[in-house]
């Protein structure tokens, strides 16, 4: 039992870590939300050019979306005339690192390796959504601009939502993944034996290629990757090599890849992927090479963890434990009462969705019903389909083009 013992301890010891920051993130995130609602940043996406990649390039770093959720968003975009580089680069920024992930990489790996990782995603959406520009100029438009009544709220409005907006699309699509990750991060760094990643053959280019190979097909959110990062590094596995994993893992998954492939074509698929890979083993090597210069003990905080008092961050902790814990009750009762609600209703309607994937995904259809008038709104993520009241039947074309519109398809 000595090593449950140890496990447990790690684990703690994590999520202790990561709790304080991870509530600063989603502060920034909320902020975010409030000044710049969806509907300003589709406004500057629309043309082939520099201007266009780049803007959706800064405007998807710090957003908090994980690799399934920024797809419906990035659709959503897309409908509404954004280029096909404008797209590939937000698909590919937003998930790589936001500004929750980014202040977990600060209190785990150090403001260095934040850094480091900020500059990949804007180096990897620059160059990938100006090739896909370049390239596929001549290819005819296929994008219609689908009209939007989503964002149309006030800021008064969206303050008033700020409670909900962090609990159920910050904290609600990356809550499993992230409780996850920060548990795998405490069986590696309670089981794995420290020297592991050092006796590697191959030596750095080989956990370069094997990260690489592993994080490509694997679904991970931005923020539940870093725990997992800064275990495999204290284990022996290079800097470099784990920001190969950090950047891969959350940019890429089988699921996402067939997504972009249907929605912006093969050719600017396997830039989106060529682009990520090169960008992420460059600055990988380049990681190394600054660490091997000034040393890991500066580079890498490790000693981070004395830099807030013991009784903030145990705040932090007691804070997202209670977030956690009325997050799931609430998904629970609250999916239970609509469920006895649906039953009593003479014009509920029943609606299959393709292309829920998370809780983002969910609230994104929930919120388009609402806005087109459906009313006593259910989604159900596992059987992927949405259930409302609609008194008006006039109502339901509006209803299917919002959620069209939201980057959603209905079969």
């Amino acid at each position: 039992m000595d090593w449950l013992i140890l496990v447990c301890k790690e684990t703690v010891f994590f999520f202790n870590e990561v709790a304080i920051y991870l509530l600063l993130g989603f502060g920034i995130a909320a902020l975010l939300h409030l000044f710049f609602p969806e509907s300003i940043i589709r406004r500057h996406f629309g043309q082939d050019s520099f201007a266009s990649v780049f803007k959706a390039t800064l405007f998807g770093i710090p957003l908090p979306i994980c690799s399934c959720g920024v797809v419906p968003v990035a659709a959503s975009l897309r409908r509404s005339g954004a280029s096909k580089g404008a797209t590939a680069a937000f698909l590919i920024a937003t998930p790589q690192v936001g500004a929750d992930s980014f202040m977990i990489t600060y209190s785990l790996l150090g403001w260095v390796f934040g850094t480091f990782r900020i500059i990949a995603a804007l180096l990897t959406a620059l160059l990938a959504g100006i090739l896909v520009n370049l390239l596929g100029r001549n290819a005819a438009a296929d994008s219609p601009d689908t009209p939007r009544n989503a964002d149309n709220e006030t800021l008064a409005a969206r303050l008033r939502s700020l409670p909900h907006y962090i609990e159920y699309e910050l904290l609600g699509p990356i809550a499993s993944s992230l409780l996850l990750g920060i548990l795998l991060a405490g069986l590696i760094s309670a089981l794995i034996p420290n020297s592991f990643f050092s006796s590697v053959p191959g030596g750095q280019l080989t956990s370069m290629l094997l990260m690489l190979i592993i994080g490509i097909p694997l679904y991970v959110c931005a923020s539940a990757s870093t725990p997992i990062a800064a275990a495999l590094i204290l284990k022996g596995l290079s800097p470099g090599a784990a920001l190969v994993f950090l950047l891969t893992g959350p940019a890429t998954n089988a699921m996402s890849l067939a997504t972009v492939w249907k929605m912006l074509g093969r050719q600017a698929t396997l830039i989106y992927l060529a682009s990520i890979a090169g960008v992420s083993l460059a600055l990988g090597f380049a990681l190394d090479l600054v660490i091997s210069q000034y040393g890991s003990a500066d580079i890498l905080l490790t000693h981070q963890h004395t830099l807030l008092p013991a009784w903030l961050k145990l705040s932090g902790s007691a804070v997202l434990i209670g977030m956690l814990s009325w997050y799931y009750a609430t998904q629970y009762w609250g999916q239970k009462s609509s469920q006895e609600q649906a039953k009593m209703s003479e014009n509920r309607v029943s609606l299959s969705v393709e292309g829920m994937t998370c809780m983002h995904c969910a609230a994104n259809v929930k919120r388009a019903v609402e806005n087109a008038g459906g009313g006593k709104v259910q989604v159900d993520l596992a059987g992927k389909k949405v259930e409302f009241d609609l008194a008006n039947p006039a109502l339901l074309k509006a209803i299917k083009a919002e959620i069209l519109s939201a980057g959603y398809e209905l079969p």
